[in-house]
C-alpha cells in the first residue's frame, strides 16, 4: 500500500482513509535547513510563524544551538533532575543519529527552533514570551521573513 492510498474492502470502496501528512512549505523547510547547516551555529534570522493559535516570532536558530542553550539555561536549575533535563537534546540527537537511514529520503528539517520568541494570540493580555521555542514546520500554515515592530 502506498501512503496516502485507501485500502479497498470486499466492494471496492475503501474501508478506512490512508494517513496523509500535512504539506509543510518547502521554502520554509530550505531556510531552516541553511540555518542547521552552519556548524559554528552563528546563523539565524528573524520570522513570523502563522501557527494554531495565533502568531509566534522570533530568532531561527540551528538546533544545535537550541540544544546547546537549552542545556545551559537548565544546568543552573537546582534538583537532582535539573542534570536529566538539560541532557535531552544531545539524548534526542543521538537517537535520531542511530535512524539516519530512515531521515536520508527526507533530508529536510521538520521542526523550527526560535530565540526570543513572543506568541500573540490576539488578545492583548495573553502575549507570551519565550527565550527558547520548538514546533513543528507541519503547523505553521504562513510565514514572513519579519518580526513585527
Amino acid at each position: 500500500m502506498a501512503d496516502g492510498q485507501a485500502v479497498a474492502g470486499s466492494e471496492g470502496t475503501p474501508r478506512f482513509p490512508g494517513v496523509v501528512e500535512p504539506l509543510m512549505d518547502m521554502e520554509l523547510r530550505m531556510l531552516v535547513r541553511l540555518v542547521d547547516q552552519d556548524e559554528e551555529n552563528r546563523s539565524h534570522f528573524g520570522v513570523s510563524l502563522n501557527i494554531p493559535g495565533g502568531v509566534i516570532y522570533g530568532q531561527v536558530v540551528s538546533r544545535d544551538a537550541y540544544a546547546r542553550e537549552w542545556e545551559s539555561s537548565l544546568r543552573g536549575l537546582p534538583g537532582a533532575g535539573a542534570e536529566g533535563l538539560a541532557r535531552i537534546p544531545r539524548l534526542i540527537d543521538e537517537v535520531v543519529e542511530g535512524r539516519r537511514d530512515e531521515r536520508e529520503a527526507d533530508p529536510l528539517p521538520r521542526w523550527v527552533h526560535l530565540r526570543n520568541a513572543t506568541f500573540l494570540t490576539g488578545a492583548t493580555a495573553q502575549t507570551m514570551h519565550y527565550e527558547l521555542w520548538r514546533g513543528r514546520l507541519a503547523d505553521v500554515v504562513g510565514w514572513s521573513l519579519s518580526i513585527p515592530s
